[in-house]
């Protein structure tokens, strides 16, 4: 009675792990951010649970274009807590833990 319900169930407990995997690694990376540091620099954090670029960072805005979902120019003041980005990034700035970066283009997603 047990082997007819153990298989199935680790079968499919398998079959869901595979999935969460192979979705997570192909989805499209975003930031979300969680802390203004200051007014060009902000800390934010990686949507991917396996393999992000950055888990963890810090996100310096000088210098940087900002564009809203319509592509119009935003100014960095207009960024708050909770947005949602995505950025192209510069070279690494600092190697530290976490990382700082620079941006080339940030991008505010709906």
């Amino acid at each position: 009675m047990r082997k007819k319900f153990t298989r199935p169930l680790l079968v499919i407990i398998l079959v869901t792990g595979i999935l969460f995997v192979f979705v997570d690694l192909l989805k499209e990376e975003t930031f979300t951010i969680i802390e203004k540091d200051t007014d060009t620099f902000v800390w934010i954090e990686s949507n991917k649970l396996l393999n992000p670029t950055y888990k963890r960072a810090s996100l310096g805005l000088e210098n940087a274009r900002i564009i809203n979902s319509n592509g119009e120019e935003i100014d960095y003041r207009e960024l708050v807590i909770g947005d949602k980005i995505k950025a192209d990034f510069k070279p690494m700035v600092a190697l530290s833990d976490p990382p700082g970066l620079g941006a080339w283009e940030v991008k505010l997603l709906n």
